[in-house]
């Protein structure tokens, strides 16, 4: 984990504790982190904290990001679990939800995750349903369904049926998330959290999300070889720390 002298506070004007803490890491989006955060709804505003966790983006995505306002954590440019965890240990909420800023999830639907997040439990959006209802939809994100064929084929073997377990929009209490010990970097984050979560025994629930295409392009970097490193650990059986 990067030391602490390498995340800078751009931002700080949360008052008090707040229940939730809303992590949404980013790279380069400020064609979609505004309607990402304006679509938040307002109740969950007034006992959240929204933080933006900036992988030192060239565009405009700290400005649209702090009009929105988000707190901005700035961090080096390492990948998206690294944002992830970095923005959970500075969280304060005893609840975090987990979203990306391009505008494809339903940041209106977070009541609905944090119904249901109690002890134990991590839940997932799942928009797989949506998406084989919109073919256009399915033609823009085919360039996902070879990763989430694989790792939908492995987790069925070991007893994890999950629809959509790839899905970045999510939710868990800290100390769940902090017990994981999550050590993806990159884009394997959410594949090593549902694997850690299983094993940990705590109760998975899928949560039905409708998704749109992402705005601007993602510079995010999908690691295949990390993935395949996470993956190994259920093909070996190996117990997961």
């Amino acid at each position: 984990m990067q030391k602490e002298s390498s995340v800078t506070l751009v931002n700080q004007h949360i008052v008090g504790e707040p229940e939730t803490s809303i992590i949404i890491p980013v790279l380069n989006e400020e064609a979609g982190i505004r309607e990402t955060i304006d679509r938040i709804p307002k109740a969950v505003k007034e006992t959240s904290e929204i933080l933006v966790i900036d992988g030192l983006s060239d565009d405009e995505t700290v400005v649209e990001a702090e009009k929105a306002g988000a707190e901005v954590i700035l961090v080096e440019r390492l990948g998206k679990g690294y944002a992830m965890q970095i923005g959970a240990e500075l969280a304060k909420g005893e609840n975090l939800v987990f979203l990306d800023g391009d505008g494809s999830y339903p940041s209106e639907d977070i009541p609905r995750f944090l119904k249901k997040v109690k002890t134990g439990v991590l839940v997932i959006g799942n928009a797989v349903p949506f998406i084989k209802s919109r073919k256009t939809l399915l033609e823009k994100m085919k360039l996902l369904y070879p990763s989430f064929w694989l790792t939908q084929n492995v987790f069925s073997r070991y007893g994890i049926n999950l629809q959509d377990p790839l899905n970045g929009m999510r939710a868990i209490k800290k100390k769940d998330f902090l017990r994981l010990k999550l050590a993806s970097r990159g884009f394997a984050i959410e594949t090593e959290m549902d694997i850690k979560a299983f094993a940990f025994k705590l109760n998975i629930v899928e949560v039905p999300i409708q998704i749109v295409p992402r705005k601007g392009e993602s510079k995010f970097l999908f690691n295949f070889r990390s993935h395949l490193k996470i993956l190994h650990l259920l093909r070996s059986k190996k117990r997961v720390p």
